[in-house]
């Protein structure tokens, strides 16, 4: 588990609970799981499980932590 200075927390799962997430959009949180050379990352903190995939981990947690934004 990661937690930053603004209480953003990320979970680090396996990539079968995050598929459950993004299935049943529960739990609530931002999730984080390595699947094969990329990184998934998936921010259900509304429930809705944005799902975006990453080369780098550093990018995926920039992501959750809300610095930007995927077109």
């Amino acid at each position: 588990m990661i937690l930053f200075k603004n209480r953003i927390t990320i979970k680090r799962v396996s990539p079968e609970y995050l598929g459950k997430v993004i299935d049943e959009r529960i739990p609530c949180g931002r999730f984080l799981t390595k699947e094969g050379r990329n990184w998934v990352a998936v921010d259900n903190s509304t429930g809705d499980a944005w799902t975006e995939e990453f080369s780098r981990k550093r990018q995926a947690i920039r992501w959750l932590r809300g610095k930007f934004e995927v077109n």
